[in-house]
C-alpha cells in the first residue's frame, strides 16, 4: 500500500475508508420540532410562510368561535417531514388545514406551496365545490391577496359562513 491510499484506512482496519469527524463548532441539533435560532427563510417567502401562518391562526379563531366549525391540520410541509438533523425554519410545519363539520368532514380545505415551489400561492378550496380561489403574496400590501385585493380575515369569516350555513352540504 503506498502513502496515498495508506491516509485513506484507519489502523484498526486497513479496509475501512475513514470517515471525517464533525467539525466542533457546528451545534448537535435535535430533529423534533421547530427550532429558535434557525436560519429563517429571507425576502418574499419569509412574508408568504407569515401571511400564511397568520390565516391558519384566523382559521383556528374561527372554528374556536363557531359552534359546528373544527379546525383540523391535514399534511405537514415535506421539508418538516424530511428534515432529518436540519433545523426546521418555517413558522408552522402545518402545509395543508381545513374547517370540518363535527363529524370531521372538511368543508373548506386550503393549502400553501412548498418551499421547493417556484410560484407560492394558497388555495382556498370549498370541499365539494368545483371552484377555488388562490391567493399570493402582495408585497404592497404585505398580505396574503387575490390579485390586488388583500385577503382578510374578515373575507375568511365570510366565506367560511357561506359554507357551513348553506345547503351545498351532504346531508346526514
Amino acid at each position: 500500500m503506498n502513502e496515498r491510499d495508506s491516509s485513506r484506512h484507519s489502523p484498526e482496519n486497513p479496509y475501512a475508508p475513514s470517515r471525517p469527524s464533525k467539525p466542533a463548532s457546528v451545534p448537535s441539533e435535535s430533529p423534533t420540532h421547530v427550532q429558535e435560532g434557525a436560519p429563517q427563510p429571507e425576502g418574499q417567502d419569509a412574508a408568504f410562510y407569515r401571511a400564511w401562518n397568520d390565516l391558519l391562526g384566523w382559521m383556528r379563531e374561527y372554528a374556536d368561535a363557531h359552534d359546528g366549525a373544527i379546525f383540523e391540520k391535514e399534511a405537514d410541509f415535506p421539508d418538516y417531514i424530511y428534515r432529518m438533523e436540519r433545523p426546521y425554519d418555517l413558522p408552522t410545519t402545518i402545509m395543508s388545514a381545513s374547517l370540518s363539520d363535527p363529524k370531521g368532514r372538511p368543508v373548506l380545505l386550503v393549502n400553501a406551496s412548498p418551499r421547493h415551489a417556484v410560484f407560492k400561492e394558497v388555495v382556498l378550496h370549498p370541499f365539494e365545490s368545483h371552484t377555488y380561489r388562490k391567493l399570493t403574496y402582495n408585497p404592497q400590501k404585505g398580505a396574503l391577496a387575490e390579485g390586488k385585493r388583500p385577503f382578510t380575515k374578515a373575507m375568511l369569516f365570510e366565506l367560511a359562513d357561506a359554507l357551513f350555513h348553506s345547503d351545498a352540504q351532504v346531508p346526514e
